[in-house]
C-alpha cells in the first residue's frame, strides 16, 4: 500500500487534500500530520478507516519530521510556506518525494537550489502544486503546444462569491500570505529581465468569463515568476496579478496602514507579541462555519507568441465551482485537489523526472487536466 503523509493535514487546505486522497486513492495509507496531535487524531477518526492514520509533528524539528516520513512514498506539505526548506531537508534524509503549495517567489528560489541534492537521491520535489501556482503552470505547459514561439505569459485569477455570510470578513486563505501579497514588492519579468516593482502597482481591469466579468487586478508576489520565464524559452514578458473585490482590498489596506500586519514585536504588559501573529489568530475566527458556500473561482493564463510565422494569442481558463458534497469553497477546492492528483501520479509511475522542479517542467498536462475534469473542475482555451 502506498503511504502519503499530509503535513498540515488539519488546515484549511490540508484537510481537503486528505479528503481527495481518501476518495480517489483506494490503495493509499494516508497520514494526517499536524502540530496539534489531538486535532489530527480527531480528524482521522472521522474517516472510520484503517487507511487513515494521524501523527503530531512540529516541522521545525527536522529530525522528528524525518522520523515521521520514514517509509513514506510522498510528503504533501501544506504548512505555511516559510517552513518549506525544513520539510525538504527531512525528505532528503528519508528519500521521500515532496510536494508543496508554493513558496511565494523568494522561498521558491531558495528551494530550487536543492535540485542536485534531490536528483542525487533519485527523488522528486515539485514546487507549487495547488491552483496558482500549480494548475496555472500546467495550463501554461498545455498552451505552449499551440505555439512555435512564446513571447508573453500573463497569469491572474478571480472569484465570484454568492455566499450569504453573516460576518464582516472572509479569508480566501491564510492571513500571513495575504499580508505578504499586499505588502511585499512583487517581481515582474519585462523586456527579458526580472525587475522588482512596488506593491499593488500595475493595476488594470482583466476580462474573465461570466459571472466574474471584468475586475481590477494588480501585481503581487507569486511563485510563477520564479520559474516560468526560465521554463519557456523566448518569453520576454511575464506577470502575475491578483484580483480581489475593492471592499476586501480596502479592509486589507486599513489593517496594513494601522500596523496590524507588522512583524515587529510590541510589549503588552509583561508579554511581547507581533501584531501580525495577533491579527492572524483573530482572523482565524472568521473562517466560515455552518454556511452553505456558493462561489466560483477562475484561473486565467494568457499567452502570446507565433505559430507558422503568424501572431497568436491563447487564453487558458480553469473554472471551479464550490464543492456541494463537502461544502468546500471553490478556491480551497481547486488548491487541494491538484496535490492529491500529483502525488498519485508519482506513486503510479506517471512522473519519471527527478530533482527540484516546477509543475510545468514535469507534469504531463493531458492526464492532469483529465483528472481535474473528473472532479468537476473545468479547463478550456480560447484562441485568437
Amino acid at each position: 500500500m502506498k503511504r502519503i503523509v499530509v503535513l498540515g493535514g488539519t488546515g484549511n487546505i490540508g484537510r481537503w487534500v486528505v479528503r481527495d486522497l481518501y476518495d480517489s486513492c483506494k490503495d493509499c495509507e494516508i497520514v494526517i500530520a499536524a502540530k496539534d496531535s489531538k486535532k489530527a487524531g480527531e480528524y482521522a477518526k472521522k474517516f472510520k478507516s484503517s487507511r487513515v492514520k494521524s501523527a503530531g509533528v512540529d516541522v521545525t524539528d527536522i529530525n522528528k519530521t524525518a522520523k515521521l516520513l520514514k517509509g513514506a512514498d510522498v510528503c504533501i506539505n501544506c504548512v505555511i510556506y516559510y517552513l518549506n526548506l525544513h520539510v525538504m531537508k527531512a525528505c532528503l534524509r528519508t528519500k521521500c518525494h515532496y510536494l508543496d503549495l508554493g513558496g511565494l517567489f523568494h522561498m521558491t528560489r531558495k528551494q530550487l537550489k536543492l535540485h542536485k541534492q534531490f536528483k542525487n537521491k533519485n527523488i522528486l520535489a515539485i514546487l507549487g502544486c495547488g491552483s496558482t501556482p500549480g494548475i496555472t503552470n500546467v495550463l501554461a505547459a498545455y498552451g505552449a503546444r499551440f505555439f512555435d514561439s512564446i513571447h508573453e505569459i500573463h497569469i491572474s485569477f478571480a472569484d465570484a462569491d454568492f455566499t450569504k455570510y453573516d460576518q464582516p470578513f472572509v479569508l480566501p486563505y491564510t492571513m500571513y500570505t495575504l499580508f505578504d501579497e499586499y505588502m511585499m514588492k512583487p517581481p515582474l519579468f519585462t523586456k527579458g529581465k526580472l525587475k522588482i516593482v512596488e506593491p499593488r502597482s500595475g493595476e488594470t481591469r482583466i476580462e474573465f468569463p461570466k459571472p466574474t466579468g471584468k475586475i481590477k487586478g494588480f501585481y503581487t508576489i507569486h511563485s510563477e515568476l520564479a520559474t516560468i520565464p526560465k521554463s519557456f524559452k523566448g518569453v520576454k514578458e511575464c506577470s502575475f496579478r491578483v484580483t480581489f473585490p475593492e471592499e476586501f482590498s480596502r479592509k486589507m489596506e486599513f489593517l496594513i496602514d494601522a500596523g496590524f500586519a507588522s512583524d515587529k514585536e510590541i510589549g503588552i504588559g509583561k508579554s511581547k507579541i507581533k501584531p501580525r501573529d495577533f491579527t492572524a489568530k483573530i482572523m482565524d475566527r472568521w473562517i466560515p462555519k455552518d454556511v452553505k458556500v456558493k462561489d466560483i473561482e477562475c484561473l486565467r493564463v494568457e499567452m502570446k507568441g507565433k505559430k507558422s510565422g503568424r501572431k497568436k494569442q491563447l487564453i487558458g481558463y480553469c473554472l471551479t465551482k464550490s464543492n456541494k458534497k463537502y461544502n468546500i469553497p471553490a478556491g480551497t477546492y481547486d488548491t487541494a485537489v491538484p496535490p492529491s492528483i500529483i502525488a498519485q501520479m508519482i506513486t503510479g509511475g506517471k512522473i519519471s523526472k527527478r530533482g527540484v522542479l516546477p509543475p510545468e517542467k514535469c507534469i504531463e498536462p493531458g492526464y492532469f487536466l483529465r483528472e481535474l475534469r473528473k472532479r468537476g473542475i473545468r479547463v478550456f482555451v480560447r484562441k485568437k
